[in-house]
């Protein structure tokens, strides 16, 4: 059903009901006739304008700030929505930042999001619909009532432009003021929170470098265009549901929570009795979320990696292949060593692909002979293996783990073994490669091949 004509209110509009097929007739010709004059909006290609197509958060962020005068454009390469959701955002407007599924934005969120602008107030839901009935800029779809408005429904074009040019007609400016933020997320990285949207993500932190497989089920989507802000961001269909990073300029867990901050301090600002202390890990849950801190047991027990997860990361298990999982895992292996090294002020490794066939060729000879040593059942050590792929060095080393669930797990075992750690830290060595393989005694091996030329 159409959103209900209001009983009074604004100027009188008239419609051309020949300028789009679609429209002659259709309840919302005289609203859709406005918009096209004020240039808020136009037709399609083949002519007509799809009054009832459904409308997403972007779109109708667009229609409303246009409806108030604005000309911004984007920049060229940008998207298309970002100066909008740029100024929604230093507004303080609630925002789901949905810039492509047109089925997820809710009439209820349109109100909440029309009456916070016009009022400058942080409101729930149900008091911005509560605000548009009050002001009479609604009848709602089937009764003047918050429930009678349907807020779970989704939103057409019709309706937008409907809303759109009662809300004018209503308040001639935008709220100068900008509403509070809510109370901070436990945590983020790098501005994004577990329960935030991909596209969220993506609107903050652009497109990912990587998008790598877990056999959980779960997508890494991995920044590491700069090191000192390396971040993980897992998500499952559209929502964030795990985050990780190693380094000291991505994470944000309040109130005084960081890495660099030893154990026993970090104990006594969570406050938790339910945490769980293993050989270099401290984990506490708070509701769904699951919170991992990775310990320099070498370093003063200070936290030196975070790792969280909401219980809907482990939903349906994954279908990875073992080859797209190793590759996934090799990756993480060289990101998480130079995040380590970029975070402690050490140049970092140059990925070398002669290195990673030696790593990658003894990670696999241990899962299918089953053993695990750096020297094989023929005797060969890792620079005979390094110097049969063409590789001449002036210093060279290998790390070498099995069993660890993933690379993350790896990475911080190594850190907290002396010998390991050297190489990782190494101020000599230069190039890095990484090999991982499954099976074997172990389920998982890992492999780590350093040189200097």
């Amino acid at each position: 059903m159409a959103e209900a004509a209001p009983s009074t209110g604004g100027s009188a509009i008239t419609a051309n009901t020949e300028r789009f097929p679609d429209t002659k007739n259709h309840w919302a010709s005289s609203y859709i006739d406005w918009a096209v004059q004020q240039n808020l909006a136009s037709g399609y290609e083949d002519g007509n304008f799809r009054p009832d197509r459904n409308i997403n958060e972007a779109e109708f962020l667009a229609l409303l700030l246009r409806a108030y005068g604005s000309k911004e454009t984007a920049a060229a390469g940008s998207p298309w929505y970002e100066p909008y959701y740029k100024y929604a955002k230093q507004q303080g407007w609630p925002l789901i930042y949905d810039v492509a599924d047109n089925s997820s934005f809710r009439r209820g969120q349109a109100a909440l999001l029309m009456v916070s602008a016009v009022t400058g107030k942080r409101l729930t839901e149900k008091e911005a619909i509560q605000w548009l009935l009050d002001e009479k800029l609604t009848t709602g779809r089937t009764a003047a009532t918050v429930s009678g408005y349907y807020p779970q429904g989704t939103l057409t074009r019709a309706e937008a432009l409907t809303f759109l040019y009662r809300l004018s007609q209503h308040s001639e400016r935008l709220s100068s003021s900008k509403i509070p933020p809510e109370a901070a997320n436990p945590a983020s990285l790098r501005g994004v929170a577990i329960g935030d949207t991909l596209a969220k993500t993506k609107l903050i932190l652009g497109e990912p470098q990587r998008s790598d497989e877990t056999q959980e089920g779960f997508t890494w989507q991995v920044y590491n265009d700069d090191y000192s802000s390396f971040a993980m961001i897992g998500t499952r269909g559209s929502k964030v549901v795990a985050l990780f990073s190693n380094t000291a300029n991505s994470w944000e867990v309040k109130p005084k929570l960081k890495l660099g901050t030893t154990l026993s301090e970090a104990i006594a600002i969570i406050g938790s009795k339910n945490g769980q202390e293993n050989e270099f890990q401290y984990s506490y849950v708070s509701g769904s979320i699951t919170t991992t801190l990775f310990i320099d047991r070498l370093d003063g027990n200070r936290i030196i990696g975070i790792l969280q997860t909401d219980s809907s990361a482990y939903g349906k298990p994954g279908t990875a292949s073992a080859s797209v999982l190793q590759e996934s895992y090799e990756q993480q292996s060289f990101d998480l060593a130079n995040a380590e090294r970029s975070r402690r002020g050490i140049s970092l490794f140059t990925q070398d692909d002669k290195a990673s066939k030696s790593a990658r060729g003894h990670s696999k000879d241990m899962a299918a002979r089953k053993f695990f040593n750096h020297e094989n059942p023929d005797g060969q050590t890792p620079f005979d293996r390094m110097k049969a792929q063409g590789i001449t060095y002036r210093s060279a080393a290998e790390n070498i783990a099995a069993g660890q669930s993933d690379s993350i797990y790896a990475h911080f075992g190594w850190i907290n073994s002396p010998g390991h750690r050297s190489n990782l830290l190494s101020k000599t060595l230069t190039k890095l490669g990484t090999g991982v393989a499954f099976g074997g005694h172990y389920g998982v091996y890992y492999t780590q091949n350093f040189y200097t030329p």
